[in-house]
């Protein structure tokens, strides 16, 4: 039986709506109405209609909101901007907004498939993000809704990373004109999404521009370390941090990202709790950025003339472990659009969903290392007596300790990559496996699983259980489930996963066999999946330890 949604959107598709637009596919929809992908007559041109439902029309927010969305985005002129192309009513009373379509990908989809960014990179697409506001704050328009996925880039031909700023539905007009009639939203009422909600947004208190430049903040602090600034489960959880807490550094939360000092002060400004402590608005933000990437620039030219050092690559780390706000849903704005416009979702209510653990390097260590050894180093002038011998022999541990760590970093992390990073190890089983192949000596990562012995449905259900008993650090039972996963659907995206899950139990307990089914299990992503984004990352990870322990 087709469901009532099916029908509605048959209702609409393949007929021209205001004798202009031919509607050719729905693309999503949600609380208010649906997205459709239709084509303009006159120009023979693709666009995006938004339509609202017919059962909505009599409820007078809903439709004050929509309108507010077609009238704040209206007002914008800006390259950077979503342009609004037309607002009517359809022949049968529905109304629509056209806007132009944008190719290309979120911002979201960006941070989640490619993370890490260079930090060129992340000040070119921000700072387009900044002109768009700055515009927008001028004409009296404050977004109040600015996330990764309101955020699209396009590759254009000159001109890579081409910005778009979707999404106005809960935009607030703050001229005093008076035309927008009364408030569209009861006092205290929230709106917005929790992860990058400013203080001020949380509390329910009145906005102005600079509640948009904290949630330029927290996307700039996403961009960089691959995580938000505030973990929580629920939408309180994270008002409530984001009013009372103050974010851990960036560098602190991934030291590995090579996040410039600059840019770590700017990110923390912005994310200030009083809005006077951050950039005055949204032209000021873009100068202080362009000046942060100038500084960085100058003292990383600075640094490979003094040292005659090649350039630096960008840290790589796996698609596979970037912690993801919410689930990514395409690869265009047209798939993506309806579940990220607020209006079209319950925004109040909206929780984070992440598609797969965070990265177990902060599980495993919650604590800087130089937090760790400021905590135990002992005093020199405390030993003596009975116990100076025991602090001094602790003393003496302890410095043996840090030159086998520096010794680590210099010669072994920063040694010369291996000639074959990939090499498989010998195929001897791994203990306690149930082999799904009648060759019980074939490891699992050498298995071809039969078609009739595959099952997408258990294996996802396995999957999911692996990736939340991998983000609560339970890597063995991790490794279980993904296993029984592979064996019900061998997808290149299980092998990661089993990869990183081996490579993470080798740093924990140095265990030879780990490091082995590591490099086995990548090797088996990176033959089933030859242009895996994780290459590199698999490549780094490798160099890092085959100088202290070789390649079998």
């Amino acid at each position: 039986m087709r469901s009532q949604s099916a029908n509605e959107a048959d209702e609409y598709i393949g007929k021209t709506l205001a004798r202009k637009y031919r509607v050719e596919a729905l693309i999503g929809e949600g609380g208010m109405g649906k997205v459709f992908r239709a084509r303009q007559l006159a120009l023979d041109k693709p666009v995006v209609l938004k339509v609202l439902r017919q059962s909505l029309l009599s409820d007078e927010r809903t439709v004050a909101r929509f309108q507010r969305e077609a009238k704040a985005a209206s007002r914008l002129n800006h390259p950077n901007s979503i342009s609004i192309l037309d607002f009517g009513q359809a022949e049968d009373g529905a109304l629509f907004i056209a806007m132009e379509f944008v190719p290309g990908q979120d911002l979201h989809q960006i941070l989640s498939r490619e993370w890490p960014l260079q930090e060129s990179r992340v000040v070119r697409i921000v700072s387009q993000v900044l002109s768009a506001l700055a515009d927008a704050h001028g004409a009296g328009v404050i977004h109040r809704d600015l996330k990764p996925e309101n955020i699209m880039v396009e590759q254009r031909r000159n001109d890579a990373d081409f910005v778009k700023v979707l999404d106005f539905g809960i935009a607030k007009i703050t001229d005093s004109t008076g035309e927008d009639g009364p408030a569209l939203t009861r006092a205290g009422f929230v709106c917005g999404t929790p992860e990058y909600m400013s203080p001020e947004q949380a509390r329910g208190a009145a906005l102005d521009h600079r509640s948009d430049l904290y949630a330029v903040g927290v996307i700039l602090y996403q961009l960089t370390t691959g995580l938000l600034p505030f973990e929580s489960d629920s939408a309180v959880g994270f008002a409530t941090k984001h009013l009372t807490e103050e974010p851990p550094p960036p560098s602190r939360r991934r030291p590995e990202a090579r996040i410039s000092t600059g840019l770590e002060r700017l990110i923390l400004r912005a994310l200030s709790k009083n809005p006077d402590d951050r950039p005055a608005n949204a032209e000021a933000f873009k100068a202080e950025l362009a000046a942060v990437e100038r500084e960085r620039r100058r003292q990383e030219s600075t640094a490979r003339r003094g040292a005659s050092l090649p350039p630096v690559s960008p840290p790589v780390s796996s698609p596979v472990l970037a912690p993801l706000p919410r689930r990514a849903t395409g690869g265009n704005h047209l798939s993506t659009q309806p579940g990220t416009d607020p209006g079209w979702a319950e925004p109040t209510v909206e929780a984070t969903v992440r598609a797969v653990p965070e990265l177990m390097q902060t599980a495993l260590n919650p604590m800087p290392t130089s937090d760790r050894t400021e905590a135990v180093v002992p005093t020199v002038s405390d030993a003596e007596g009975g116990f100076g011998f025991f602090k001094a022999l602790t003393i003496t541990l302890f410095l043996a300790a840090l030159a086998i760590a520096a010794y680590y970093y210099f010669n072994v992390y920063q040694g010369p990559p291996p000639e074959e990073p990939y090499t498989r190890p010998s195929n001897a089983p791994v203990p306690g496996e149930t082999s799904a192949n009648p060759d019980a000596n074939t490891p699992l990562y050498d298995q071809e699983i039969p078609v009739q012995k595959r099952n997408v449905d258990e294996s996802r259900k396995a999957e999911l259980e692996g990736d939340r008993v991998y983000q609560k650090g339970t890597l063995d039972q991790a490794a279980s489930q993904y296993r029984s996963a592979f064996r019900l659907n061998p997808k290149p995206e299980i092998a990661l996963k089993l990869g990183e899950v081996y490579w993470q139990r080798y740093h924990t307990d140095k265990q030879r066999p780990q490091l082995d089914e590591a490099r086995a299990w990548w090797a088996r992503h990176l033959k089933d999946a030859p242009d895996s984004r994780a290459r590199g990352y698999i490549e780094q990870s490798l160099k890092s330890i085959t100088a202290a322990i070789p390649t079998p």
